[in-house]
């Protein structure tokens, strides 16, 4: 068989370097110096190899989606006649805080259609702008109003579902909200208030609400005792158990315990987080989440500087090593703005934002050819605090301005866990491809808006939303 596949690779590494970005290569093919380095003829038994070392791009913030920083705040309720996330991603974010504030409907079973318009036009506004949300609905500015009934509740959450649904995909995570001052899920009262002989089955009901309208998504819940209480053992709140918590054996499945994740609205406050945490069982509590966020999303915001000794929580020593620890996925940046300065005083702020969620670093490309075709083998590792919590589709595709092939991969990218390594491999065979052409090679994760880069140099392709592995090949 007549091949030029890596010979012809190795004559361009050896000019040039490889065409797909700032990289290394070392290769075991043998060239000699009076080979003809364009059309290079291998006997059907000749076996080449040839590796591919990328540099990571140690000081950069990608922008992927699902993780960061976030913007706030943003009203879906209101009617605007601009796009209010039009600007975003070019201010660096694509995660945004968006809620839904209904606290003006609290005796109205049914939502006025204008509303209905308002919210649908804003989800829209945030489709086409590549933004994705975090998403709530709140009836409570304070802790001194009521929540709203469960009748009126469920009535509103009948009349969203079509729409949410419909912009499914625009919302990134939704937490749990609806009940309690904010809709952080304390200062309960009326039919979710403790005093409420039902209020466990009414609380539980918000949860199982939002598996019914948006099944794809996880859900933020403030506490985990929350969690533990409405999905676990039961018993009272604070109640030491671990029934609630995700197992490997049910991570990532429809049991509605794997699809409850948390929102610390009140993070490195103190060392309860604010009541995050019981005061005389923090850590029991702390290792709940961190043994959940391993697989289920952790975002949220930091809430001021806390006094006395706990203003050292705050610092960039502990801030790190809580966020990573945690797998923190986003945060707010916008505040607290006096934690947020402190950090970037003591200089851990960008760390922080390149390192929330997942941060893939392209390591290696191996090629091993014979006269059937090339097997490729890249290696892959997450450097960031969290895995993603949305799967992305994956393909290898070779590419030249004749031909697409297209390589679809069965990887769950919710299982690149942090600090750890991916190994994709692909089998090129030469009688499916016209093989008498040059191609690149990329990595597509992701689609679109929600297309993933490396943490690499120079290997980002923008129109084809691809990383771009190596060229000539």
């Amino acid at each position: 068989m007549y091949i030029k596949t890596l010979s012809t690779i190795c004559a361009v590494v050896m000019l040039s370097g490889c065409g797909g970005g700032s990289s290394s290569v070392s290769s075991v093919s043998e060239i000699t110096e009076d080979s003809n380095l364009s059309d290079t003829n291998l006997s059907s038994d000749t076996n080449e190899s040839l590796k591919v070392s990328y540099i990571e791009d140690m000081k950069a913030n990608i922008l992927n989606p699902d993780r960061g920083f976030y913007d706030a705040s943003y009203a879906l309720e209101e009617n605007t006649s601009y796009n209010m996330f039009e600007d975003l991603r070019d201010e660096g974010y694509t995660l945004a805080y968006a809620s839904i504030n209904l606290q003006d409907y609290n005796d109205t079973a049914t939502l006025p259609d204008d509303i209905l318009d308002n919210i649908s036009k804003n989800l829209s506004d945030a489709n086409s702008s590549g933004v994705k949300l975090v998403f709530r609905i709140k009836y409570r500015s304070s802790v001194d109003s009521n929540d709203t009934s469960k009748d009126i509740i469920t009535q509103h959450l009948a009349q969203l579902k079509p729409i949410l649904q419909t912009y499914s995909d625009t919302i990134s995570v939704v937490q749990a909200g609806v009940i309690g001052a904010w809709g952080e899920w304390h200062s309960f009262t009326g039919d979710y208030a403790d005093s409420n002989s039902s209020y466990l089955d009414n609380r539980r009901d918000i949860l199982t609400s939002w598996v019914d309208i948006l099944p794809d998504k996880y859900i933020q819940i403030r506490t985990p005792m929350h969690k533990e209480q409405l999905l676990g053992a039961g018993g009272e709140y604070g109640d030491e158990s671990t029934e609630g918590e995700i197992t490997p054996d049910i991570a990532y499945s429809d049991d509605i315990r794997a699809k409850v994740g948390y929102h610390n609205d009140c993070v490195l406050a103190n060392k309860t987080d604010m009541g995050t945490y019981p005061s005389d069982d923090i850590e029991f509590w702390k290792d709940y989440v961190k043994n959940d966020t391993l697989y289920a999303p952790i975002g949220g915001e930091t809430c001021g500087i806390g006094d006395d000794e706990d203003a050292n929580l705050s610092d960039c020593s502990n801030a790190l090593k809580e966020f990573e620890t945690m797998h923190y996925s986003f945060l707010n940046d916008n505040y607290h703005p006096d934690v947020l300065d402190k950090w970037k005083d003591q200089g851990c702020y960008d760390t922080i934002k390149y390192n929330l969620g997942y941060r893939l670093v392209a390591n290696n490309l191996e090629l091993n050819s014979d006269d059937n075709g090339v097997d490729i083998s890249l290696s892959i590792t997450n450097k960031g605090y969290a895995s993603a919590y949305n799967s992305y589709p994956v393909k290898f595709i070779l590419k030249n301005i004749n031909h697409t092939y297209i390589y679809d991969k069965d990887e769950d990218t919710r299982k690149w866990y942090p600090q750890k390594t991916q190994v994709l491999t692909q089998y090129i065979s030469y009688s499916d491809i016209d093989h008498e052409q040059k191609y690149c090679l990329y990595l597509q994760i992701g689609e679109g808006n929600t297309s993933v880069r490396f943490s690499n140099q120079d290997m980002w392709d923008d129109e084809l939303k691809a990383n771009k592995l190596l060229c000539d090949f």
